[in-house]
This record gives structure tokens, sequence and C-alpha cells, in this order.
């Protein structure tokens, strides 16, 4: 976490709070379960789907607004929509990172339903990647709780891409960046990488802290 932009207080605040409002839908989304796991399961998919395409296309934003404030140190527009940038990618940060903490490689006996009875109470198994994932049932509710937020977090970060102070910087950035992480059907990366299926979270800070090497050169002109 510490190269990244953001302050770690304040992310683990939110994760804390989206934690909370997790918990409190359990009852009401485990009864949900029970005829409708599969439901569930696609919820799930789309919202890690949201969060790997939201993430990659945010830190691109973010590199473009800092090489386009390199140029013109000091410019309002620019400084304003750095902030807005890191309050986005504060979000980001809560949503990916307190959600990580729910899902892990699927056993084999988990492989086989749906949903089963396992790892942390009730288990939504969700095939991605030619692999499976285990997503803990807080998980389960974090993302039915939390997903319009995450979308709402996307169109935010349209807005943010549709500047046109950063036009330029954005399209050099995009021609030369790998394809997004959890753009498949599925979601994220192959869960068998390890991390409990979110390497491709830890692969994306490691962009943002490549992406903020140039940050010394604010103000230099």
């Amino acid at each position: 976490m510490s190269t990244l932009p953001v302050s770690t207080d304040a992310v683990v605040e939110r994760i804390n709070a989206m934690r909370i409002s997790a918990e409190q839908s359990l009852a009401s989304v485990e009864s949900y379960a029970q005829d409708h796991a599969q439901a569930l399961a696609r919820i799930v998919a789309a919202y890690r789907s949201v969060l790997g395409d939201t993430g990659s296309r945010l830190i691109r934003a973010q590199a473009a607004v800092v090489q386009a404030l390199a140029a013109k140190p000091g410019d309002p527009t620019l400084t304003a929509l750095l902030a807005r940038t890191i309050d986005l990618l504060t979000t980001w940060t809560a949503h990916a990172k307190g959600y990580s903490d729910y899902e892990r490689p699927a056993t084999e006996a988990e492989k086989s339903g749906a949903v089963s009875i396992g790892w942390a109470g009730v288990v939504i198994a969700l095939a991605v990647a030619g692999a499976v994932i285990a997503v803990a049932f807080t998980g389960v509710a974090w993302a039915v709780v939390h997903y319009k937020e995450a979308q709402t977090l996307s169109d935010e970060v349209a807005a943010v891409e549709k500047d046109p102070s950063i036009a330029e910087q954005l399209a050099k950035i995009n021609q030369t960046a790998p394809n997004a992480p959890g753009n498949n059907s599925g979601g994220p990366d192959d869960p068998s990488s390890g991390n409990g299926g979110w390497g491709w979270f830890l692969a994306a800070l490691g962009v943002v802290g490549a992406a903020f090497y140039i940050i010394p050169k604010l103000g230099k002109g």
C-alpha cells in the first residue's frame, strides 16, 4: 500500500464501513441463496469484472493526469482533477482490497456445486478463467451490497477519461497499456495464480507505483 497515492487510514475506514454493511445483509442474502445461488454467482462475477475494468482504467487516467500536470505545474484544472482521481482511487482500493479477503481458490469438494458449506460458512463457487474460486458468504453479500457503488465508480472514471485536459496523455498511455485485467466474462485473473485469485489487484498496485515514479517531476517544468 505504500506506493499508493491514497491514505491508508482512509482506505481502512472505508473497508470497515463496507464490511459492516455487508455483514448486516448476510441473513437476507443467505435466504435468497437457497433458491438463487446462480443469480448470486453472476452478481459476484459482475462485481469482480467491474472492479477489474474500473481499476485498470483509473490507473491509466491517474497516470495521464500526473503527466499532464508535470507539463503544466500548478494548473488549477489539472490539480483539481488529480485530487478527484485520488479520491476515486481510494474508493476503488477499498472495494478491491476489502472484497479480496473473502476470496480464495476453491477446494475440489467446493468445485462440485454452486453453493456448499465449508470455509467461513456458506461458500459460493464461481468459475473464472477456467478455474474455480470460493467466495465466503460475507464476500457474496459484499458484492451484492456494493455492486451499485462500483458501477457508479466506473461511471465517474468514464467522466474523468473524457476530460479534454488529459486527452492527449491518456491516448498515449492507452496505446501502450496491456489489456485491462478483469475484462473477461468471468472476472479478473485466473484464481489458480495465488493470492486468493486476486493477483490482478496486486498487479494493479504495481502499475500504480510505476505511474507515480514521475510525481517528483511535478513543479519542475
